[in-house]
């Protein structure tokens, strides 16, 4: 394992405001893995632009943002649209350390939770099994890991989606059936998914409003 790496949940929105953050902040040569289609995609991004801007084609990140990602050598774009995908991807994922600078690259998932929730693997043996995975890869391969889970933009009234899932109940097993949204509805026999990854992350409530970004 790779010294010094971190992993992090990141707190935001809209799946613009992940965007700005690694196309901005991250001047680090970053694998982006999007836990969707990218035409689904691409609508989850116009809809939170008309959602911030009112006019979509006056939004920065619509306009620019993603020719940016399609024409980055530091932004590598991989689109998962199911968790069998994702976990094909990750498992064979290695850095090219031609292309890597002094500083650490960075492996970031969106909406990895919510990748889950049609299947059976919605319960802590599932998200374990995909957690574990993610973050021995990332350390294997030196990179720093970040997670993000963005709410739904082209539905906003989908739970399904967004910060919530961190606090959503889960069976222990997988095959379990969901008997409604609510984080109550696994009942006395679930944990929080928060539980599950917090054997990986930290959660630092306190530092999430200034940061937006929990470390370990």
């Amino acid at each position: 394992m790779a010294r010094g790496v971190t992993r992090s949940i990141h707190f935001c929105d809209l799946a613009t405001d992940f965007l700005h953050h690694i196309l901005y902040n991250e001047i680090r040569s970053t694998i982006l893995v999007v836990c969707s289609t990218r035409d689904r995609f691409l609508e989850q991004v116009y809809a939170a632009a008309r959602t911030q801007a009112g006019e979509p084609g006056r939004h920065p990140l619509l306009a620019k943002s993603i020719g940016m990602l399609s024409k980055s050598s530091r932004v590598k774009l991989a689109f998962c649209p199911t968790l069998e995908h994702l976990r094909a991807y990750i498992s064979v994922l290695r850095m090219d350390r031609e292309t890597d600078s002094d500083k650490r690259p960075v492996l970031a998932v969106l909406d990895l939770l919510a990748l889950h929730i049609p299947t059976l693997e919605f319960s802590a043996q599932g998200l374990s099994r995909t957690l574990a995975m993610t973050v021995e890869v990332a350390a294997h391969e030196g990179m720093d890991l970040v997670l993000c889970e963005c709410r739904n933009a082209v539905d906003p009234t989908n739970s399904d989606y967004g910060e919530r899932l961190w606090y959503e109940h889960v069976p222990i097993l997988n095959g379990s059936v969901r008997m409604g949204g609510e984080e109550s509805g696994w009942g006395a026999r679930g944990v929080p998914v928060k539980r599950v990854a917090e054997r990986w992350f930290n959660f630092n409530e306190s530092s999430r409003a200034t940061t937006g970004t929990v470390n370990v």
